[in-house]
């Protein structure tokens, strides 16, 4: 085996190397990934994922490991997000992902890092236990859903619209959780356009929402004015823009302290299939 020691940032990777590595690392994953180029670049500028910010393991030019992080603002950011961390096969058993974190966090902490995010699903033990060793903690559980939308009572004298400019201000009021780092409203705004948000509009007010990923067909938020709540709107929305995207849906990240809206996806015909923890440091 050959032992990695060479940790740098991945500024001169490219997208193609940054994905071919990444699939490598996910091959025999929990959950089947197979990133493209093209679907990798939506994913980085969504989460925001900036190669400055992320580490990989080198031996030579060969990219061994990595973790992708992104940042919550792009000039004075405070926060990372681990958007992805893999080690390839032929270079496991080195505790790769802590050296990466121990070489690097002083180097965040001198440039005003204080928080790294990170979700990670709650099978996967070597992960947790990596992550754990590296000073990461529990935050939350959060559990994902998919399946093909089976809704019935919707609420006629509700009209659906595209909304081609959000506003997010308005909409985050409809919240009952804080979102995960790629659900919040700032993921959604750069993910657009490929990402749409729907507006419910009753007697001329905006009662609710839902975006969604029109290639995935994944949920990124949904919310209810809790005004209008229990009038079928959510199911409205719901069917709505299952009929548009013609196809399975999913969601991932609700947070088990909010059940209600577990009950709600699962009436609806989409069906828990993973659960991840949101775990984080201070640094």
């Amino acid at each position: 085996m050959i032992f990695l020691h060479d940790f740098r940032d991945l500024r001169g990777e490219s997208t193609e190397t940054l994905s071919h590595t990444f699939n490598n690392a996910f091959s025999d994953y929990i959950v089947p990934m197979h990133l493209t180029p093209s679907i990798l670049e939506q994913k980085m500028k969504a989460e925001n994922l900036r190669r400055e910010w992320s580490v990989g393991a080198f031996n030579g030019n060969d990219l061994g490991a990595f973790i992708l992080h992104g940042t919550n603002h792009d000039t004075h950011p405070t926060v990372l997000y681990n958007g992805g961390t893999g080690v390839t096969p032929a270079y496991r058993g080195q505790h790769l992902i802590q050296k990466m974190y121990q070489q690097f966090i002083p180097r965040y902490q001198q440039a005003g890092i204080r928080k790294i995010l990170l979700e990670v699903i709650t099978s996967n033990l070597p992960a947790i236990k990596a992550y754990t060793n590296s000073g990461f903690h529990k935050l939350r559980t959060f559990h994902c859903y998919k399946g093909t939308v089976a809704v019935t009572a919707t609420t006629p004298d509700v009209t659906i619209r595209e909304a081609a400019r959000p506003d997010w201000n308005l909409l985050s009021t409809f919240m009952d959780m804080e979102p995960a780092w790629s659900n919040n409203a700032a993921s959604i705004e750069r993910e657009y356009p490929v990402t749409t948000t729907w507006e419910a509009q009753l007697d001329g007010q905006t009662v609710g929402y839902i975006t969604a990923h029109k290639d995935s067909r994944r949920i990124r938020n949904i919310g209810v004015h809790p005004g209008f709540r229990r009038r079928g709107i959510a199911s409205t929305l719901l069917q709505h823009v299952s009929a548009a995207l013609d196809g399975p849906m999913s969601i991932i990240n609700i947070d088990e302290k909010n059940p209600e809206i577990s009950a709600f996806l699962e009436k609806s015909g989409l069906g828990h299939y993973l659960s991840q923890y949101e775990m984080g440091i201070e640094i």
